[in-house]
């Protein structure tokens, strides 16, 4: 028989895997928020690659999400091009040093240690955590604010 873990015990172990995750965020020179941003601009369909849709993404004010932008503009990771459908927001994508930089993305280590799970664990976890994210984020929002950004499942990179 399998020994029950405390709802407490499993939280601590979320929040001690949060902080090991946020703490590998700080590599190659940026910050987690600035690799959370990279990885966005990357991988959001062209038409989202915005400014705002990141604050959205990350329900996050525009203010600082705009200052992560500018730097990572001003260090060569990211481009602006115009954006046909709005001249007041910009389309970002990363440059060629953002790409390179990517490549080398401290996430790809937990996404390896994922794939080590197997696909029975891998599933369980998914749900697990899409069923924690949409209430955590509908606690945040006040009521049933839909869907948490950023918690769409994709196909898998």
């Amino acid at each position: 028989m399998a020994k029950r873990v405390s709802a407490t015990s499993i939280a601590a172990l979320l929040e001690q895997a949060s902080r090991l995750i946020h703490s590998a965020g700080h590599a190659e020179g940026l910050y987690p928020a600035q690799w959370s941003a990279l990885r966005y601009f990357a991988e959001a369909p062209a038409q989202n690659r915005t400014t705002a849709s990141l604050a959205r993404f990350q329900g996050m004010n525009l203010g600082p999400v705009a200052r992560t932008v500018r730097t990572l503009v001003e260090k060569g990771l990211l481009v602006r091009t115009d954006n046909p459908r709005s001249r007041r927001a910009d389309l970002l994508a990363p440059s060629p040093a953002g790409h390179d930089l990517l490549r080398r993305d401290p996430r790809r280590d937990l996404a390896a240690r994922i794939a080590a799970l197997t696909e029975v664990q891998q599933q369980v976890l998914a749900d697990a955590l899409e069923t924690l994210l949409q209430g955590m984020f509908r606690d945040w929002k006040g009521g049933d604010a839909g869907r948490p950004p950023g918690v769409e499942r994709t196909g898998d990179a």
